[in-house]
This record gives C-alpha cells, sequence and structure tokens, in this order.
C-alpha cells in the first residue's frame, strides 16, 4: 500500500511543482550530479530480514523537477536490484528537502525474498539536510513490489540512512 501513496504523492508533487509549474512542461535543466551511499534494514511481512547497501547516481540534467538517475543495491541474503527512474526534491528550508523518488527496475531474489516476479518498482520519501554544499545525509523509507504486474506481490520496504555527495 505505501509504495501506492509515495507514487501518488511524487506524482502530486510533480505536477503541482511551484518551481516548474505544469503548463512549462519539462524543460531540460542543467543541475548538480551527484552519488549517494545508503545503508538499510529490509523488512518483508512486518519482519527485520536483513540488511541492504545501495549506489545511486544522479545526472547532472533535469526533465522540469525531476532528476534522472540510476541505482543499483545487494542485500545481505544475495537479493540484487537495479534500476532508472527519478527524485522529485521539495526545498523546505536552505538546509532540508523532502524527497519523493520512483525508480522502476530489474530484481534477482538470490536467496533473498520472493517478491513475485522480476520487475520491481521502487518507491520512496526521504529528509535530506544539507551538512555544506558538498555533503548531505537522510533518513528515508522506500517500498517495492511489482505493482500487481505479479500475482504474488507480497513487496518489501527499507528504513535507510544515506549520505550525499555533490560531483562537481
Amino acid at each position: 500500500m505505501w509504495g501506492g501513496v509515495y507514487a501518488l504523492i511524487f506524482s502530486i508533487s510533480t505536477i503541482l511543482s511551484a518551481e516548474n509549474p505544469i503548463e512549462n512542461g519539462f524543460p531540460l535543466v542543467e543541475t548538480k550530479s551527484y552519488v549517494k551511499h545508503t545503508f538499510s534494514a529490509v523488512e518483508f511481512q512486518n519482519k527485520l530480514v536483513g540488511q541492504e547497501i545501495q549506489y545511486s547516481f544522479y545526472e547532472d540534467k533535469k526533465f522540469g523537477p525531476l532528476q534522472r538517475g540510476q541505482s543499483i543495491s545487494l542485500t545481505d541474503q544475495g537479493g540484487l536490484w537495479a534500476g532508472y527512474g527519478f527524485i522529485r526534491k521539495i526545498m523546505l528550508t536552505d538546509s532540508v528537502n523532502l524527497n519523493f523518488d520512483f525508480f522502476p527496475g530489474i530484481y534477482l531474489k538470490n536467496n533473498e525474498e520472493d517478491l513475485g516476479g522480476w520487475l520491481m518498482f521502487r518507491s520512496g520519501v526521504e529528509v535530506e539536510y544539507f551538512i555544506d554544499t558538498d555533503w548531505a545525509i537522510s533518513l528515508g523509507y522506500d517500498h517495492r513490489s511489482s505493482g500487481d504486474l505479479w500475482e504474488y506481490n507480497p513487496g518489501m520496504e527499507t528504513v535507510k540512512i544515506s549520505l550525499t555527495k555533490s560531483l562537481i
């Protein structure tokens, strides 16, 4: 359920963007690229089942308010997920952002939990605090599932902490 809620908020925040009203379309805009290193606790069926590391790279271009990115993660049980999608950043103060992301990707379960199929969507929310102009730390929560593409679709969640470094 939460993945659908995050995806809906992501969509609404994009459509109602104050920085780029929808009537402007999605013009290509230059922005700072950055990398993000994430460490997560993995939750399945309301139980903590392991840990995950994730590496993400966000490109130096945005389509309107949406910044493109690629991400790959690996759990301690060998579950591998890799995807390509967008992040939507909403500035709350000069040093705090509220971020929503949506990433379709490929999932290989290995010894991990069975999520019902190989195509998984990740959507999440995080609060990001800028330590200085190049470094940020964030706390977030995300959900991954097939969006009911497969008959069996239990979903998986992660509670995560991330360290972000802007690239020059």
